[in-house]
């Protein structure tokens, strides 16, 4: 299924889907954040730092949720470079508001991406990507915890 088709029936249904995340999906979960396979990757490999709360600005972070969020980006990142040469860190937040930014989850999230450049092409291609259905997404979480942990 299109990721754009996917976020749109979310927003219909004001449903954040970082908010219903199920454990089983999750790399490794902390006290207030956790690590997922990205639903919709740009490329192989490409995880996902969000945090537990519905958060949507990263300067409504508390410094406790800071530490973990530094602590989780430097071990997800040593783990990706063990791997890949380069590995773009991209934070999502605010909301979702200008068709041309491409944000499509109003939840504060943090994206993991080996060996790709993030420009303004790249939302072209964000639109064509694939959403993975429930068995799929499970079995690329699994398969990243055999690989990233």
């Amino acid at each position: 299924m299109k990721y754009i088709t996917v976020v749109r029936k979310l927003e219909k249904t004001h449903t954040c889907p970082f908010c219903h995340e199920k454990s089983e999906n999750m790399l490794r979960e902390g006290k207030y954040f956790f690590v997922i396979p990205a639903r919709a990757p740009y490329v192989k490999h490409h995880i996902l730092i969000v945090p537990k709360r519905h958060a949507n600005l990263l300067m409504t972070l508390t410094h406790a949720e800071l530490l973990e969020m530094h602590k989780l980006v430097d071990i997800r990142t040593k783990k990706l470079h063990s791997k890949y040469k380069d590995v773009s860190l991209l934070l999502r937040d605010g909301l979702v508001k200008d068709p041309l930014i491409s944000k499509s989850i109003n939840h504060l999230h943090f994206h993991l991406i080996p060996n790709v450049g993030i420009h303004i092409e790249s939302q072209i291609k964000a639109e064509n990507r694939s959403w993975l259905d429930d068995t799929a997404y499970t079995k690329t979480a699994q398969a990243y915890k055999k690989t990233f942990l």
